[in-house]
């Protein structure tokens, strides 16, 4: 569902808007013809005439709000640009003026960004955005979105507005918006390609809140909070761009103060992208600041809300009161002075002083008591103005914003009637159910109390609600929620928190926020901290299953403040949380101190289970450290405690991560071992996913034996089933191990191409560890056929990668075939690079790994120290025994053969042509059995060469 469009002229407006940003006409309301000049003409326009905010308030007057300002009939025409008066507001005009134009003609993105107080006009400022626009292009599209003070999530004010975009209401079902939300994507982007739509409209879900259970997008990126915030980010600049693509773009964003840098990185996103797009940011500081260190290449526009003089604060007294004979200067003084220039602060204290009397109504038309301002018992400061006021309000008016700033500054009428409810004895007998609940008189009351409220100025009803079947409502001027909360008594505060946590825990699903996160700070100030952090926990694993990251973290250390020592189980159930979040954020020395505690807890109450997962979870952190060693005694602890607590689970998956360290490790038969009881547990209980990574570990033990059909067999396997149940990052997988057979077999070709094609996968899921290895992958294959150039290239781009993530093993890989290609190349630094590499092997301590690293050490010897003594010789054979002895070590008996393969090349170079035929005929047996016939043939020809 796109934004309302105008039934007088067809202008798509944003769904906030009351009334038409192109032709005025109000968007569901009663209109009325106004004619006003701007800058292309005279033209007719429509506007709602607002009922002002004064009680017993003269026929003529206007209010002036900070939404819109409305004109009478037979005011003058406004020469200015933008009809409407914007007072003392010239630099902000000439900021927004600007950006809309040179980006609706230049076609480049432009930012503009208006930074004023609250009250200082703001959204007045961003309604002239869209009318500047509206005359520049008949069909183009205005979103508006608003940050709330953090409700929205780090995203916000980009959430709400994607959920405005796809018309998603409390009452959609998520069928129904995951559909809508397809089909606007697909008609956005111009494209029938299904996996392009699918993953585009997946992240956009991630970023509005919109669940995709089982996502082959977003799944993957679970453990990568960065790369799926990146990618996110990217999908919602190709929406934009879509959508620009037909026409220009404007997106209004308001209260952007509010903003977190996840939500300002996406405007710096977007202000990279290919399209006629005006982006108009609003809000207080640090605005301005954010927007001065971004570079559009459209241009920057600063449009400070400077605050009003004292001639713009006279002209407002006549806008206001349009039948003011003249604004004396002590008033025009006195306010200035008073509300500091804030208009809406101007018009609060004006309202203040109409309902003190101050006005007359004569002949001539209003007057001021100027005597009566001299006086001294009128409000002379913004907050006794409002506390004026507030004294003026009957008892059900001042009662309904008392339990108002309980909720929050956001509240909804249904939580108001809550803690009214709350507070008195249900009416009737429980022998006369019609008695107890015999109407809604209360809530009728409560409406009409809201519907003055609003009347008066003091509150404003919002767009939409997120809570199916409430009005969700707003203070309307700032200070005026802390003044009546700090008014109440705490233990009033205290019983009516508690009330608005139980009628949320009732409301029933939200939209997109889980209800935990809404319940929980109303449990901490009624005093129920332990149900407080029972909430947080619930609010963090929402979050965490929804992969906001940062936000789950959040909560979950909210929970761990509130939960008490004596609460065990949960404890141990947010250290996990805790830990598990702080792992996938980098932080692996803080998730192992979080793990820590779990395994303490655990050990105390004695929960096998629990411990067993604690030491699994430590293991995997130091396993990402490259401490393999350290990670496999942890894994076999925890392998006898999941045992010990009769948790398959917990079995099949440690058997799993001791089969990988084992096969880093070489140790084949064992790992193999593991990897066998970890598949029989897991297809004993019908655990797909867990099947299919078993089958590719076992592949991958079947590939590093030499066993290349067995291991084709057990890798199509799990390609089979990770087709059927969608698990697009296992499929990558999968399809890399599959290449690495091709490999070995000798086909490079393929090899490289079932690489390039995983390559273009792995930059979709924005898997940058995938990646590495692939890149590495194709560069020591193109190493392999001699061309260097894109060797190079590819290395160097894994080499980059795996520094990133300080992958160890993947760094000794890299830095070998690195140092080999400028052996190959005779590069004079190839001798260093050789020792950079060695360093690392050593320092991953991986057996494969120093095996082949020793083989690359005994070419650079054979080519570099070979001297006429034959000492540098001796060396180099060294080095090609040692990493003979390592593979078969290791159970690799094909690397065995290559580095027996290069150690006869090396003997035959000096001379010893005879052991060299022994170490080939060795090689040909080995490469045989394994049924490599390329590699056999090929030292079959040279022993026929070398005449034997």
């Amino acid at each position: 569902m796109d934004a309302p469009v105008c039934p007088a002229c067809g202008f798509e407006n944003p769904r906030a808007w009351k009334a038409c940003a192109s032709c005025g006409r109000a968007l569901g309301s009663e209109v009325r013809p106004v004619t006003v000049t701007g800058a292309m003409g005279a033209t007719e326009r429509t506007q709602v005439t607002a009922a002002p905010d004064f009680e017993s308030a003269p026929p003529t007057a206007v209010e002036l709000s900070t939404d819109e300002i409305e004109l009478e009939p037979d005011d003058e025409p406004n020469d200015e640009p933008g009809e409407l008066p914007l007072i003392g507001q010239l630099d902000a005009v000439d900021a927004i003026q600007t950006g809309v134009e040179r980006a609706f003609t230049v076609g480049a993105p432009t930012l503009v960004a208006l930074e004023g107080g609250r009250g200082s006009g703001r959204t007045r400022l961003l309604i002239f955005a869209s009318e500047i626009g509206a005359r520049m292009a008949d069909k183009m599209r205005v979103l508006y979105a608003a940050c709330r003070g953090g409700r929205d999530g780090q995203y916000a004010p980009f959430s709400r507005m994607l959920l405005e975009r796809f018309g998603v209401t409390p009452a959609s079902s998520p069928s129904a918006v995951r559909a809508q939300m397809t089909t606007t994507v697909r008609n956005a982007l111009q494209t029938t390609d299904a996996v392009e739509v699918g993953q585009v409209t997946h992240l956009l879900g991630h970023l509005a809140g919109v669940p995709f259970p089982d996502s082959p997008f977003l799944m993957p990126l679970q453990d990568k909070p960065e790369e799926l915030h990146t990618r996110a980010i990217g999908a919602l600049c190709r929406l934009i761009e879509g959508d620009a693509q037909s026409r220009p773009v404007l997106l209004l964003l308001d209260d952007m103060h509010h903003a977190e840098d996840a939500g300002w990185e996406i405007v710096e996103a977007l202000t990279k992208v290919q399209a006629h797009l005006a982006i108009v940011v609003a809000g207080g500081a640090p605005v301005a600041e954010r927007a001065e260190q971004m570079e559009p290449p459209g241009g920057l526009a600063i449009g400070p809300i400077a605050p009003l003089g004292e001639a713009d604060v006279q002209a407002m007294l006549h806008v206001l009161l349009p039948t003011l004979v003249s604004a004396p200067e002590p008033l025009v003084a006195a306010v200035t002075h008073r509300t500091k220039g804030n208009p809406s602060a101007v018009r609060e204290l004006v309202f203040a002083l109409w309902e003190a009397g101050l006005f007359e109504q004569t002949s001539q038309g209003l007057e001021v008591d100027v005597q009566r301002l001299e006086s001294g018992d009128l409000p002379v400061t913004m907050e006794d103005a409002v506390q004026a006021r507030l004294a003026r309000l009957d008892a059900i008016e001042r009662a309904t914003l008392a339990r108002a700033s309980v909720v929050g500054e956001v509240f909804w009428d249904g939580a108001i009637l809550g803690q009214m409810r709350a507070e008195r004895t249900p009416p009737g007998s429980a022998e006369d159910p019609l008695s107890v609940w015999p109407d809604d008189d209360d809530a009728g009351a409560l409406n009409h109390a809201i519907g003055r409220l609003q009347d008066k100025g003091f509150v404003v009803a919002s767009e939409s609600s997120d809570l199916p079947g409430a009005t969700e409502l707003r203070f309307a001027l700032e200070g005026t929620r802390e003044l009546v909360y700090d008014a109440m008594d705490e233990e009033t505060r205290v019983a009516r928190h508690a009330a608005v946590a139980r009628w949320l825990a009732l409301v029933g699903t939200l939209r997109r926020e889980g209800v935990a996160s809404m319940i929980a700070p109303h449990l901490e100030k009624a005093g129920q901290k332990e149900r407080a952090g029972r909430a947080y926990l619930e609010a963090a694993t929402f979050e965490r299953r929804s992969l906001r990251i940062r936000e789950a973290l959040r909560q979950v250390e909210l929970a761990l403040e509130l939960l008490p020592e004596e609460d065990i189980v949960r404890r141990i159930e947010a250290l996990h949380e805790h830990g598990s979040l702080l792992t996938q954020v980098g932080r692996n020395d803080d998730a192992a101190a979080a793990f820590t505690q779990m395994l303490q807890l655990a050990w105390k109450v004695g929960a096998r289970g629990k411990g067993g997962a604690a030491l699994n979870r430590l293991a995997r952190v130091e396993r990402a450290r490259g401490e393999e060693e350290r990670g496999r005694v942890l894994l076999h602890r925890a392998l006898e405690l999941f045992r010990a607590a009769a948790d398959l689970r917990g079995v099949a998956s440690t058997l799993d991560d001791l089969a990988q360290i084992g096969l880093l490790r070489g140790e084949i038969e064992e790992a193999t071992r593991f990897g066998t009881e970890a598949l029989e547990i897991r297809r004993a209980h019908g655990d797909q996913r867990g099947e299919a990574v078993s089958l590719t570990t076992l592949g991958q033990l079947q590939l590093h034996a030499g066993n290349l059909d067995a291991a084709e067999q057990l890798l199509r396997l799990s390609l089979d089933i990770r087709q059927r149940i969608g698990d697009r990052e296992g499929i990558l997988k999968t399809h890399n191990g599959l290449g690495v057979v091709a490999f070995q077999r000798g086909d490079r070709a393929g090899a490289v191409r079932a690489w390039r094609a995983a390559l273009e996968e792995a930059k979709q899921m924005a898997d940058r560890r995938a990646e590495c290895f692939l890149w590495n992958n194709v560069g020591e294959a193109r190493l392999l056929d001699g061309a260097y150039d894109e060797a190079v290239v590819a290395l160097e781009r894994a080499h980059e990668l795996a520094e990133g993530h300080g992958d160890k093993r993947a760094l000794a890989d890299i830095l070998r075939n690195l140092a080999i290609l400028a052996l190959k190349r005779g590069d004079e630094n190839a001798g260093s690079k050789m020792e950079r590499a060695f360093e690392a092997a050593e320092e991953y301590g991986g057996t494969l790994a120093l095996g082949l690293m020793h083989r690359a050490l005994g070419q650079h010897r054979a080519q570099t120290l070979f001297d006429t003594d034959g000492a540098g010789a001796g060396v180099a054979e060294e080095s090609f025994l040692t990493s003979i002895d390592l593979f078969r070590e290791a159970g690799n008996e094909h690397e065995a053969a290559r580095s027996l393969v290069e150690l006869a090349k090396h003997l035959v170079e000096r001379g010893d042509v005879e052991q060299a035929k022994e170490r080939l005929r060795e090689a040909r047996a080995t490469f045989r059995r394994m049924g490599l016939t390329d590699e056999a043939m090929a030292t079959d020809k040279t022993l026929t060469d070398l005449g034997g």
